[in-house]
C-alpha cells in the first residue's frame, strides 16, 4: 500500500526503432522504472523529467517567473559551485551545511535563489539530482545524470570534481569557438554601416554637385549612384521586403526543414565548416569518456550526446547508434559510416570496445579531438582575419574610388566640360 501510494507520474520523451520522437507519461515508484519498462518496449529513451506531472499551478508559475532569472546564471559560477562543494564534501561537510554555506557567500542574486532552492528541496528530502534537475536553465542534463550516478556508487565528491572538470573544458572551448567567429561578425558588420552611410548621405551630397557643373560621369560612379538613387526612392519597399525575409528566414529555420539545411550548411561552409565539425566529435567524446567513466548506461551517454552536440546531422548519428547498441552491434559502427567524423576517432572507439577500454580511449580521444580543434581555430582565424581585410577594403574602397574618380579631374567638372 505505501509503495503505491508513493508512486508519482513521469513525463518521458524517446525515439522509436525507425526515429521518431515519442512522449508520454508514466506512473512509477523512480526514473529507474520508467526507463526499464520504456527499454523493455523496444525505445531509446532522450528524457525522463524527474518532476511530476502533476504539480501545483503555483508550482508551475513560479516556474515560468524564474526561468528567465535563471538564463542569467554564468556558468563560471555552476563551476564554481561545482568544485567548492565538492571540497566541503571531500571535507567531511554535510551535505545541506555545505549548500547552505555556498548559498550565504553566494553574491548573485540569481544564482544565490537557484542555491536556496536546492537547498530547500535537500533539506525536504529529495536528492541532490532531483533538486538539480528542476533548474534544467542552469544545470545541463549531463550534470544532473553524473550526480544521480555519484548518488548511488556513492561517490558524489569526486564525481563533483569531474563535473567542474568538464564544464571548463566546454567553456574553454566555446571561448575558442566564440573568439574565432567574433572578429569577422564585426568586420562585416562595420562594413555593411560604413557603406550604407556613405551611399544613403555622403553620396547624394556629390551627386548634386556633378548634377549642378554637368560633370561627365565615369561609368563606376554611375552604377554607384544608381544604387543610391534606388535604395533612397523605394525605401519604402525594400525595407518591408528585408523585414518581411528576415522574419520568414527565422520562421523557417525553427521547421524541420529550415533547420535540417541550416545544420547541413554549417557543417559543408568551407574553412568553418570542418572547425564545427571538429567541435561536435569533440563535445561528443568528452561527455561520452565522462558518462561512461561514471557507470551511465550506454543508451542515456548516448541521449545526451544528442543534447550536447545539437545538430540534425549528427541527430541521425546518434540515431544510428542506438540501433546499432539496441541490435547488439558495436557503438563504432554508426561512427564509420559518417560523413562528419574523422575515421581515426571511429579506429580509436573500436579498439576501445575491443579491449573494454572505452571510456579510457574516449578520454584520449576527446584531448587529442580538442587539441586539434584549438589548432583548427587558430588556423581559421589567421585564415578568416586578411580575408575579412581584404573583403572590407575592396567594398568601402571600391566605393570611396567610385565616388572620387569625378573628383580626380576637378578641373572639368569645375568648368562644366
Amino acid at each position: 500500500m505505501n509503495a503505491v501510494m508513493n508512486k508519482e507520474t513521469f513525463a518521458w520523451k524517446a525515439r522509436d526503432l525507425h526515429g521518431r520522437e515519442l512522449s508520454g507519461s508514466q506512473v512509477a515508484l523512480n526514473e529507474d522504472e520508467v526507463a526499464t519498462s520504456l527499454r523493455t518496449q523496444g525505445l531509446f529513451i532522450t528524457a525522463i523529467d524527474p518532476e511530476p506531472l502533476l504539480q501545483a499551478e503555483t508550482e508551475v508559475k513560479d516556474d515560468i517567473m524564474t526561468a528567465i532569472a535563471q538564463k542569467r546564471v554564468k556558468q563560471d559560477d555552476v563551476i564554481a559551485f561545482c568544485q567548492q562543494l565538492a571540497v566541503m564534501l571531500e571535507t567531511g561537510v554535510p551535505l545541506s551545511e555545505s549548500l547552505e554555506a555556498l548559498m550565504e557567500q553566494t553574491k548573485q542574486k540569481e544564482f544565490r535563489d537557484v542555491l536556496t532552492g536546492i537547498h530547500s528541496d535537500v533539506c525536504g528530502g529529495d536528492a541532490l539530482s532531483r533538486a538539480l534537475a528542476r533548474r534544467k536553465r542552469v544545470f545541463p542534463r549531463i550534470v544532473v545524470s553524473l550526480v544521480r550516478a555519484s548518488e548511488l556508487s556513492g561517490t558524489l565528491p569526486m564525481m563533483l570534481e569531474r563535473v567542474a572538470s568538464y564544464l571548463s573544458r566546454e567553456r574553454k572551448t566555446m571561448r575558442e569557438i566564440k573568439g574565432a567567429m567574433t572578429y569577422p561578425m564585426i568586420m562585416g558588420f562595420t562594413a555593411v554601416v560604413v557603406t550604407s552611410l556613405i551611399v544613403t548621405f555622403v553620396l547624394p551630397r556629390f551627386a548634386k554637385i556633378y548634377e549642378m557643373r554637368s560633370a561627365t560621369l565615369p561609368m563606376p560612379t554611375k552604377i554607384l549612384m544608381a544604387i543610391s538613387d534606388g535604395l533612397l526612392s523605394s525605401w519604402m519597399y525594400w525595407i518591408p521586403a528585408l523585414a518581411v525575409s528576415v522574419f520568414a528566414a527565422i520562421v523557417w529555420h525553427k521547421s524541420p526543414s529550415g533547420r535540417n539545411f541550416f545544420d547541413w550548411l554549417k557543417l559543408r561552409t568551407p574553412v568553418v565548416g570542418p572547425m564545427f565539425c571538429q567541435l561536435y566529435t569533440t563535445r561528443a567524446s568528452r561527455t561520452l569518456s565522462t558518462l561512461l567513466a561514471a557507470g551511465v548506461g550506454i543508451l542515456d551517454a548516448i541521449g545526451i550526446c544528442r543534447d550536447v552536440t545539437n545538430n540534425v546531422q549528427f541527430d541521425r548519428l546518434w540515431t544510428n547508434m542506438e540501433n546499432d547498441v539496441r541490435n547488439g552491434h558495436a557503438i563504432s559502427d554508426a561512427v564509420f559510416e559518417s560523413p562528419f567524423v574523422p575515421s581515426y576517432v571511429a579506429s580509436m572507439m573500436a579498439s576501445g570496445e575491443r579491449s573494454g577500454k572505452l571510456p579510457a580511449v574516449m578520454d584520449r580521444v576527446a584531448s587529442f579531438t580538442d587539441d586539434e580543434l584549438e589548432s583548427r581555430v587558430k588556423s581559421v582565424s589567421a585564415m578568416i582575419e586578411p580575408l575579412m581585410i581584404i573583403i572590407m577594403g575592396g567594398v568601402v574602397g571600391g566605393v570611396a574610388i567610385a565616388m572620387l574618380l569625378p573628383i580626380f579631374s576637378m578641373s572639368k567638372v569645375i568648368s562644366g566640360t
